[in-house]
């Protein structure tokens, strides 16, 4: 009885790890991606089109993109909600004294 459970035992972690060796195996493989990608995208590359000559520029002013400003009223509720939501289970904030005076946008770290 306890010479099958062992032998259950090493047959079962030698399939791991003959699947994990194969697994490593595989992914050293990938290296060779690229150069095989490279090789298929020149046999499927089309020869380039003879170019015209390019037309006088134009000179364009481009429009500085202003910031789309949208209604802050349904963000103040949505952010108020979270905060209910998240002091809900400590009964720290009362929902009649919660009170949104301004949002400020994080500046995004890189």
């Amino acid at each position: 009885m306890i010479l099958r459970a062992l032998l259950n035992t090493v047959m079962g972690m030698g399939t791991v790890f003959v699947v994990l060796i194969f697994i490593s195996f595989i992914i050293s493989l990938f290296k060779y991606i690229p150069a095989i990608q490279e090789k298929f995208s020149k046999k499927n590359a089309q020869p380039a089109p003879v170019k015209k000559p390019a037309p006088a520029p134009v000179k364009v002013v481009a429009k500085e993109e202003e910031e789309e400003l949208v209604d802050d009223a349904e963000l103040v509720a949505v952010i108020t909600a979270a905060i209910m939501a998240s002091c809900q289970t400590t009964n720290a904030v009362s929902a009649d004294k919660l009170v949104v005076k301004s949002i400020r946008r994080a500046r995004k770290r890189v």
